[in-house]
Formats: structure tokens, C-alpha cells, sequence
């Protein structure tokens, strides 16, 4: 069985007031090949990239990782985790939000520097940053926007990766600068494929999320020919490489209690009823429907809407083609 080594490493570097420290793995099969990054717990909240990265370095030990070397960050927000948050401090900073960070910022900036420069320094072939979505949700890997990546060829060698995994293929279709500092984002800004994985449900720890995540990232490892022979039962059929669009849209223009018509998972036709919104006495406020033809990928975890709550992500079928 291959060695796994662990180390802690320093983010903060305030030692004077608190000291954090975050677990680093690595499993070097000592066979020259890709370098491979695993990313769990950036939000805190999302606790579920951390079971997969055990679950996925206990497989790839016991079946003799077939070259490369598979380095991990299982738990990077840790007070975050602590406190059962998304953010890492009272400032409400998202370190998923800090990317590639400044060593001179703010606390998330700082800690983003850090981790980006642990990362790029090892010229790594593949990052996979891995979080949880709504708690009704299906698992699913989200691809940058466009313009975020360095080239073509970068993009092109990250869906031929991400195809690995078995997931719907989602990619933002549209500026978000509220995604704008994401770990993945800047990692293919840096020329280096990337992706994240949506491994269901966030809050706690969903075994069928985790089992899917870990089939999702044993079968981005295995196109990169990482995986020895007893990991083929754990490689997920390998998808077409179609890239759909990431929404949520439509959104409430009403208040009120919301019903869904559709559940995670179900595929959809343009104008299908998604849900309605109801008063408290009982009356039908709003009909919900899809503006086109595509898949649920998750609905709201809340029953109470007001104008402009985002209710339903979807992955819409008209940019399969668009590759």
C-alpha cells in the first residue's frame, strides 16, 4: 500500500494573534505522471469534499495508484466548520471569493495567496474543487465562464477531464461577479484545468452525495490514466462532453409560499410548470414556468418567497451544442 504523508500547513501567519493551521495530503505513487489537486471545505458549511477526499485517497491507496501524485486539501475552512458557516470570519469574507488572492489583503486574500501559491508551485494537471449546493439538489460539475479561462486549449483539456466524471457538464453563461474570485476561476485564468464538483446536498454528510462526488473524482483521475485495476468498478460511465447552461431563472415577482411542481434531477420542457407561489389564504399568486428545455438541477431550501428569490437552478439544453 502507497505511503500517505500529512502535513499542516500556516495560512493566517498572525501568530502574534491566532494561529490556523489546515491538512495537507499526498499520495505519490513515485511513477512520473499528473498532479492532481483535491479542494474540500472551502465553505464551511459544506462539509461533504472533505468525506470524499478520505473516501477517494482510501481507494486510490488500497488499489495501487497507477502513477502521479494525488495531493489534497480536505478542510480548508476551518473556523468556518467550527462555526457551521460559510464564510471565514466575523467580516463574512468568501474565501471562494478571495482567488488567487493578495499576500498584502484581507484575511480571505491572504489565505487565497497562500493556497493559490501552494497549488501552482506543484504545476499541477488538474484541480477539482469540491462543495455541496442546495440540500435538494442532485450532484453535477459546474465549468467556468468562458472568458475566465487563459486560451481555447485550456477550456478544451478541462471539459475533456470534467467528460471523466459522469456529471451534467454546467457551465456559467453569463458574467457573474458574483462568482468573480473563485479558487477554479483563477486556476484556469492560470492556464491550469480546473472545475468544481456540486456533490449534492450541503449541511451535513449525504452518503449518496458522497458516493456520487467520489465516482466523479475516481473518474476524472482515471482518464488522466491515474488509477490502478481495482479502481475500475468506481469509474462512472464516461459522459459525451456536452456543456449545458447554468440558470436560475425564472425567479419569484411575488411573496409567498412556494410548492414545487419538479424535483431534483427531472428533465424538463420549455414552459413546464417549475411551482407556484401561494398566499397564505390559499390562492394561487404565481405560476412559475421554464424558460427552456433542460434538467433540474436543484430547488430552493426555503418555502417562503419574496420578488427576486432565486427558486430552482437548472441546466438548460440550448448550449449542448456549443461547446
Amino acid at each position: 500500500m502507497l505511503k500517505l504523508s500529512k502535513r499542516l500547513i500556516d495560512i493566517t501567519g498572525m501568530r502574534d494573534i491566532i494561529q490556523r493551521r489546515i491538512p495537507v495530503l499526498t499520495l505519490d505513487s513515485k511513477k512520473p505522471g499528473p498532479v492532481v489537486w483535491l479542494i474540500g471545505c472551502i465553505h464551511g458549511d459544506e462539509p461533504g469534499g472533505v468525506a470524499i477526499i478520505h473516501d477517494v485517497f482510501k481507494l486510490m491507496r488500497e488499489t495501487d495508484m497507477a502513477c502521479g501524485t494525488l495531493n489534497a486539501l480536505p478542510l480548508v475552512n476551518s473556523m468556518g466548520f467550527e462555526n457551521v458557516s460559510r464564510f471565514i470570519n466575523s467580516d463574512r469574507e468568501d474565501l471562494n471569493r478571495c482567488f488567487p488572492g493578495d499576500a498584502k489583503g484581507t484575511m480571505g486574500e491572504r489565505i487565497a495567496r497562500r493556497l493559490f501559491d501552494l497549488i501552482i508551485k506543484t504545476e499541477p494537471d488538474l484541480v477539482i474543487d469540491l462543495h455541496n449546493d442546495w440540500i435538494q439538489s442532485v450532484p453535477y460539475l459546474l465549468l467556468e465562464q468562458r472568458s475566465r479561462f487563459r486560451d481555447r486549449d485550456v477550456r478544451k483539456r478541462t471539459i475533456e477531464l470534467a467528460a471523466g466524471t459522469g456529471l451534467l457538464i454546467v457551465q456559467e453563461s453569463a458574467p457573474d461577479d458574483d462568482a468573480a474570485g473563485a479558487l477554479s476561476g483563477a486556476m484556469v485564468a492560470a492556464g491550469v484545468p480546473s472545475f468544481t464538483v456540486e456533490a449534492g446536498g450541503a449541511g451535513g454528510i449525504v452518503e449518496a452525495s458522497i458516493a456520487s462526488g467520489k465516482r466523479a473524482v475516481v473518474g476524472a483521475l482515471h482518464r488522466l490514466g491515474m488509477t490502478g485495476p481495482g479502481a475500475e468498478q468506481f469509474v462512472p460511465a464516461a459522459r459525451k462532453p456536452r456543456v449545458l447552461d447554468y440558470t436560475s431563472h425564472p425567479r419569484c415577482t411575488s411573496s409567498g409560499i412556494i410548492r414545487f411542481a419538479v424535483t431534483p434531477g427531472q428533465q424538463i420542457e420549455a414552459e413546464q410548470k417549475l411551482a407556484e407561489v401561494y398566499s397564505a389564504f390559499g390562492s394561487i399568486e404565481e405560476t412559475l414556468r421554464a424558460d427552456a428545455s433542460g434538467y433540474v438541477l436543484g430547488v430552493s431550501d426555503h418555502a417562503r418567497v419574496v420578488p427576486g428569490t432565486e427558486i430552482v437552478a437548472i441546466a438548460e439544453r440550448a448550449a449542448a451544442n456549443q461547446n
